[in-house]
């Protein structure tokens, strides 16, 4: 009896995992179809998925979703990234001349990007933070 009511639980906790994880992929997918359509109509210069990125992180940030609710879906994401980054590697071997060339240009405007994106995201951060302080 004791085993029955083990296998039922783990079942309905089983269930009700993949409930929140369907919730949190439906939010974080409707946030990207928002931000497409923004993009699409509005004709702005960024791309839909940045639009909806924006959308969710202002909803975030407004509190009008929980970070709760979009998190199991972001931990999937977040775990499979590297797989997103494969298809990227392999076209940029096609360019293994191009890059032989240029390989010091290229060298330091990546390493200048990556800089001004950590800097700009740090002052973001302390602005952000001093916010939340008030």
């Amino acid at each position: 009896m004791n085993n029955i009511f083990r296998k039922r639980l783990k079942t309905t906790d089983l269930l009700q995992r993949s409930i929140k994880t369907i919730k949190a992929f439906f939010l974080v997918f409707l946030f990207y179809g928002i931000g497409e359509a923004v993009s699409h109509f509005v004709k702005i210069g960024l791309p839909g998925s940045i639009v909806g990125m924006l959308l969710i992180f202002i909803a975030l940030k407004m509190k009008l979703i929980k970070l709760n609710t979009v998190k199991p879906a972001s931990d999937v994401l977040v775990k499979y990234m590297m797989l997103f980054f494969v298809p990227f590697g392999v076209g940029l071997m096609m360019y293994f001349d191009f890059i032989k060339s240029y390989w010091l240009v290229l060298s330091v405007a990546a390493t200048g990007s990556v800089l001004m994106t950590l800097y700009t995201t740090a002052w973001v951060l302390q602005k952000l933070e001093k916010d939340d302080a008030l």
